[in-house]
């Protein structure tokens, strides 16, 4: 029978044992995680002509550079048939951002053969088109287009997918013009060469022909030189014909000295025209155009008149028209009084009814002081607002003040005398 302290040391060394290979366990469940808390899987789905070279399950899932998941495994799409893409399921945490449109690509390193899934943008919401109630993130279970990144001196240089894309774009184009060229070559050699004959052949004409030509040319100048013989004669025509203008030119000449008498007369009568023209005609324009200016002048000064009077009325003008206004203030109160008070015309007001007159009286000046207070204040904002020209002293405003100040002393005077009448009429 074991001692005591033999079964102590077995008891210990299981405990050990079984720490340890729990501890080797934990490491390898959460080696196997992304992270801890809730995670959601979607699939990445390269094309067949991209791939997924180096993809194997556990490999990175990179954001900025991050690793923020991990890839949980690799399939070919469709399943049991002829490959279209490689599907790539991938689980990150639910606190990482990403949306519909995320841009994901396979990114492989320079050595190695181990890869990994970049998410090159997480994408925002504004740019995702899903039906209204669920969310702009990658939900569980979604399929993302994936494609492949540059290599890393490349990306770091700004060319990326677009600029790849752009020049494969730019090969296959050139790729194309290259086979156009080459068939457009392919089909016009013969007609090249063709042409190359007839060529050498047009050569080989002119040279059969130069002889000949050489005699016809020789034949051209000596008809040439008949020509230039023939000439001659012209030319002692021309000359006759120069000597009788000459001759026409001394015929005009003796009429000219014959009749300078007439052409002076004729001469000196146009200067006399010009200048009776002159002296006559114009001193005529002249006087017609003075008192043109001297009526204009006269005009002038019956306007600068006018305006002189007008100026100096407006005061009057504008009293005139004050006291219009309160004739027809006052004779509205007098027909509203009438109308009130019909029997006031026809009989003697007693005490009662004088009292009420002092308070009717009391009342139509105060109305007429506010009316007054308005039109004045009316009066100075259109002058303020429209800038309206100054009185010949400049005062138009100072005076719509003026107005003002009065009409507002005005209304406290009778404000004041409305209030007393009130106050004495209560007293009684």
């Amino acid at each position: 029978m074991p001692s005591r302290s033999a079964r102590d040391n077995i008891l210990a060394g299981g405990f050990v044992v079984t720490g340890i290979v729990m501890a080797v366990w934990m490491s390898f469940m959460l080696g196997a995680r992304s992270g801890m808390g809730s995670t959601r899987s979607f699939t990445v789905r390269f094309p067949i002509s991209i791939g997924a070279p180096g993809i194997k399950d556990g490999s990175a899932v990179l954001l900025g550079g991050q690793q923020v998941g991990r890839v949980t495994g690799v399939s070919f799409f469709p399943p049991g048939n002829a490959p279209e893409a490689v599907d790539v399921r991938v689980e990150i945490p639910d606190a990482v951002p990403v949306f519909d449109n995320a841009v994901i690509s396979l990114e492989r390193p320079l050595l190695g053969s181990l890869s990994s899934i970049n998410i090159s943008s997480a994408g925002d919401a504004a740019g995702v088109v899903k039906p209204i109630g669920t969310s702009a993130r990658i939900d569980q279970g979604d399929i993302i287009p994936g494609g492949l990144a540059p290599p890393a001196f490349l990306a770091q240089a700004g060319i990326g997918e677009k600029q790849i894309a752009e020049i494969q774009s730019a090969l296959s184009s050139l790729d194309s013009t290259l086979t156009r060229v080459a068939g457009l070559v392919e089909r016009a050699g013969p007609q090249a060469e063709e042409g190359i004959a007839d060529a050498r052949r047009l050569v080989g004409d002119l040279r059969s022909r130069f002889s000949g030509w050489s005699d016809s040319v020789d034949r051209i100048l000596a008809g040439v030189e008949k020509g230039a013989a023939r000439l001659d004669p012209a030319l002692a025509d021309a000359q006759t014909g120069i000597a009788d203008a000459r001759a026409v030119i001394a015929d005009v000449r003796g009429f000219i000295d014959g009749n300078k008498q007439r052409l002076n007369n004729l001469i000196a009568s146009a200067e006399s025209a010009a200048a009776k023209l002159d002296t006559v005609t114009i001193d005529t324009i002249n006087a017609a155009l003075a008192d043109a200016r001297a009526a204009i002048d006269t005009l002038d000064d019956a306007v600068a008149r006018v305006s002189a009077l007008i100026a100096e009325q407006t005061p009057n003008l504008r009293r005139t028209l004050a006291n219009l206004r309160l004739m027809s203030d006052n004779l509205k109160l007098t027909a509203v009084e009438v109308r009130s008070q019909p029997w006031r015309a026809l009989h003697a007001p007693t005490t009662k009814e004088l009292s009420t007159q002092s308070l009717y009286d009391a009342t139509r000046a105060y109305a007429e002081a506010a009316s007054d207070v308005r039109a004045a204040s009316e009066a100075l904002a259109a002058l303020t607002a429209a800038g309206a020209p100054a009185l010949p002293d400049g005062t138009t405003i100072d005076l719509a003040g003026r107005t003002m100040t009065e009409a507002m002393a005005k209304y406290q005077e009778a404000e004041q005398r409305l209030m007393d009448v009130l106050i004495r009429e209560h007293r009684k």
